[in-house]
């Protein structure tokens, strides 16, 4: 099989530019965080397998898939037998993520080819992620910055801030 695509089968380009990427990876974060919480509403994971797996990928502030993936691939075997890491592996299976084809022949690290798995499995657009935006942007201020940048504008609401050192 070959890795080609006609132009009408390619997904929307989703853009490099920094800014961009880490709202990008916010709004990844946000749907897996959604679609755990949906499986747990459906009932096919319980709150403490949600509240592990949060603990497993680091779900408060950044969320890091990189062990999951590493054992998933056989890369730690001190994970296999591991309560959080099966815990994690039946929450990935109850939202759908059982088969994530990553591949060596590649220079993109493993994480990056998750998450690039993710968002073909769920479809993510940048037109979703600007209707899911207030959710998980919740500061009128920041989401102003944010739409600035999506919008490819200036950078004049960025560079309005200023870093004060505060008196000991």
């Amino acid at each position: 099989m070959e890795d080609f695509q006609y132009p009408h089968e390619m997904g929307k380009w989703v853009s490099n530019e920094p800014h961009f990427q880490r709202i990008w990876q916010y709004y990844r974060e946000h749907t897996l965080k959604s679609a755990v919480s949906d499986a747990v509403a459906e009932g096919k994971i319980t709150e403490g397998d949600a509240a592990t797996f949060a603990k497993f990928v680091g779900a408060r502030h950044n969320m890091t898939v990189q062990q999951y993936v590493l054992a998933k691939q056989g890369m730690r075997p001190d994970l296999a037998n591991d309560e959080d890491f099966l815990t994690t592996d039946k929450v990935m299976t109850a939202i759908g993520m059982t088969e994530i084809p990553l591949s060596n022949l590649t220079a993109e690290p493993y994480e990056v080819q998750f998450w690039s798995n993710f968002d073909g499995q769920f479809n993510l657009t940048e037109i979703q992620m600007r209707e899911e935006l207030p959710y998980f942007i919740t500061d009128p201020t920041n989401r102003m910055k944010v739409e600035a940048i999506m919008e490819g504008r200036s950078n004049a609401h960025l560079e309005t801030e200023e870093t004060q050192q505060l008196a000991a």
